[in-house]
């Protein structure tokens, strides 16, 4: 406001309340703005809100029915989950598996001898391989500590260690890989880190070395065919023996492996012969004499019931090796019938702790047998060392499905069940069952949430509609602000078709028969639970449920869902006309109804533009009827001011006349 100061503040006069008085009257257009520019805002602000709800709505709708739906999501329940458990991706088939874990896979885990406090570590380049992994890095020497701590931060993850306390005065060293599988061996290199291995007693030179069987066949053999890779192929028939030149003892731990592939053969069509036309029978021969002829008769075979010969036998035989040994052959394990590659691996000490060689019989009428490496070995060994303490030894994990043994190189197992992803925990004789199944949990809590979220926008609209505050007494799940809120907006777009259009349409879509492909009896929300309810509770009518809200029957959904899961989907969402695209069905309706509101240029989004343009308008307004105001003020002030002056001098030149009358008397 002005600066301008009124004199005479002590005239009875009161300019500044008649000012102000004044003023309150130039004002009242500006109060009417400021009242039109709350309304714009609070008109704004409850789009806004209805805006937020429709779009989660939408968000809702098209969560059941898009790629993302619920449906396709899948669990898997193990039947005992400390020996295995599972994941399973969006669409894994649903089944039920059984399998035996005959073995968890494990990684290498060594300890040394004790060793004293001032045992030293010695300096040098220390090289240590994982597999087919090598981490190398210098030491310049010293105690066994700050040698652990130099592994843990230059192991790359790959290799760990600590030192363990095993009594006042000495301790143990621990020294792990953390890649499990036989492939992932721990190996110390030459050097710095096989010498500390060895002077610790962490490794220990070998009482074996491996052995590679020459895929030479033995004398007598047939049927085999030699590759240029070095490979064998047992040919269909084929039988002989692969000499194991000298014989291998068993030293408790060596083992018999073989790398091998089935090779398929194209079945031959068998077409049975026609029968033999038999032995031929000579003419008939006859004789004359007098004149007379006389004719013997023709002479006839009896032919035996023409029998076709049998087709020939498709023979499918998976025992096709046996260890050769002292006294007698050893069947190994059978193959699998599969044309993947494939290993036989066998502990020696169970085909009799000998062997001289390994015989082979493909009796198989359609397939050869490639065989690619033969070797018998100790799978502690490391070159020409061995673990003295190990802990733990790297292995494969062995399971079992469908009767088959299954190796692979880690206990997280993601290629045998498509889309589920295995992981082993722990080993057991019994078989583990896993059930991969629909997640009914999370489809229940999708609907459920589908359902609050459309009752929230169904009381929005009725509150913004409705002048009866029943409509939110009845709403108990409100909050203390929510409902002071709702007290606010009550009745605020009372008699707005297009909200009052909007609550009516969306209630038909909840009620509206649906087209579903796997059972063409369900077809309304209501048959899975989901419905108005708006019947009479003790012969009264609940008016609370006219307003379009639905509730759900958990034990009738959960039945449907039990027993129709596909049914359901389709309520939701379906493909109508084979285009591969969704294009009927509650959620896909909900959501298309919902969108024009809701996007970019929909139809809220023009209502808040609106509502934009209103308020910076009617900001302007009021930004320019103050300053107007403030001169008007200013005007008041100084037209009061000058009068104010004008008595004061009328004032003084009566005082000084009436001073001059007194004193000529």
């Amino acid at each position: 406001m002005s600066d301008v100061t009124i004199p005479g503040v002590n005239s009875s006069l009161n300019t500044d309340s008649i000012v102000s008085k004044l003023m309150e009257l130039e004002r009242i257009p500006l109060t009417r703005k400021e009242g039109e520019l709350d309304t714009y805002k609070n008109e704004k602000t409850i789009w806004q809100e209805l805006s937020r709800k429709l779009t989660k709505l939408e968000d809702m709708s098209r969560g059941l029915y898009g790629s993302n739906n619920p449906f396709n999501e899948r669990i898997v329940e193990s039947s005992n989950e400390r020996v295995l458990t599972a994941t399973a991706e969006r669409g894994a088939l649903e089944q039920e598996k059984e399998i035996t874990v005959i073995k968890k896979a494990s990684a290498d885990r060594f300890l040394s001898d004790s060793i004293s406090e001032d045992f030293e570590a010695p300096s040098g380049t220390y090289t240590f391989t994982v597999g087919d992994e090598e981490i190398d890095f210098n030491f310049r020497g010293g105690s066994i500590n700050r040698l652990v701590e130099r592994i843990n931060s230059r192991g790359r993850d790959l290799i760990r260690a600590q030192i363990i306390k095993d009594s006042p005065d000495t301790s143990v060293m621990l020294i792990e890989s953390t890649k499990e599988g036989a492939e992932n061996k721990l190996g110390f290199g030459e050097g710095a880190a096989q010498d500390l291995a060895i002077s610790s007693g962490i490794i220990k030179r070998s009482s074996s070395s491996m052995r590679e069987v020459a895929l030479t066949p033995a004398p007598g053999a047939s049927g085999t065919v030699s590759n240029d890779d070095g490979s064998i192929t047992l040919k269909s028939g084929a039988s002989g023996k692969f000499a194991v030149t000298p014989p291998v003892q068993d030293n408790g731990k060596m083992v018999v492996e073989i790398e091998l592939k089935i090779n398929n053969l194209e079945e031959e069509s068998w077409t049975a012969p026609a029968p033999p036309p038999g032995p031929g029978s000579p003419d008939a021969s006859s004789i004359s004499y007098g004149g007379i002829s006389i004719m013997n008769s023709g002479s006839s075979v009896t032919l035996p019931k023409w029998q076709p010969p049998v087709p020939p036998e498709n023979i499918k035989d998976m025992d096709v090796f046996f260890a050769s040994g002292t006294n007698a052959q050893k069947g190994l394990p059978a193959l699998r019938d599969s044309s993947q590659p494939q290993k036989i691996t066998v502990n020696l000490a169970d085909i009799g702790g000998r062997i001289d060689g390994i015989v082979f019989k493909n009796n198989n009428t359609y397939r050869e047998i490639t065989v690619s490496n033969i070797k018998i070995y100790d799978p502690d060994a490391r070159g020409d060392w061995e673990p003295a303490r190990a802990i733990d030894k790297a292995s494969n994990s062995v399971v079992k499905v469908d009767g088959i043994e299954i190796t692979r190189n880690s206990n997280t197992i993601d290629d045998l069940i498509p889309g589920v992803t295995l992981t082993v925990k722990g080993e057991d004789e019994e078989p583990v069952d896993l059930k991969i199944s629909p997640d009914d949990e999370m489809i229940k809590d999708s609907i459920i949430n589908f359902v609050g979220t459309y009752n929230r926008i169904q009381a929005e609209l009725s509150i913004l509609t409705s002048t009866d505050g029943a409509v939110i007494s009845e709403l108990d799940y409100f909050t203390a602000d929510e409902t002071e809120t709702a007290k606010k907006n009550l009745g605020y777009f009372q008699g707005d078709s297009s909200l009052i259009q909007m609550k009516s349409r969306l209630q038909m879509l909840m009620m509206e028969p649906y087209s579903t492909d796997t059972d063409e009896t369900l077809k309304l929300l209501s048959q899975i639970g989901i419905s108005t309810n708006s019947g009479g509770f003790g012969g009264g009518v609940n008016s609370a449920k006219l307003r379009g809200y639905i509730e759900i029957n958990e034990d009738k959904l959960d039945n449907v869902l039990a027993t129709n899961l596909t049914g359901v989907k389709d309520l939701f969402g379906i493909d109508t006309n084979d285009d591969l695209i969704i294009d009927n069905g509650a959620a896909f309706k909900t959501q298309e109804f919902i969108h024009p509101y809701t996007s970019t240029n929909g139809i809220i989004a023009f209502r808040l533009t609106s509502l934009d343009s209103r308020i910076d308008r009617t900001q302007r307004d009021i930004a320019n009827y103050e300053l107007k105001l403030e001169d008007k003020e200013a005007e008041l002030k100084n037209k009061y001011a000058t009068m104010e002056g004008n008595i004061n001098s009328m004032q003084s030149s009566t005082n000084a006349l009436r001073n001059l009358g007194n004193n000529n008397n």
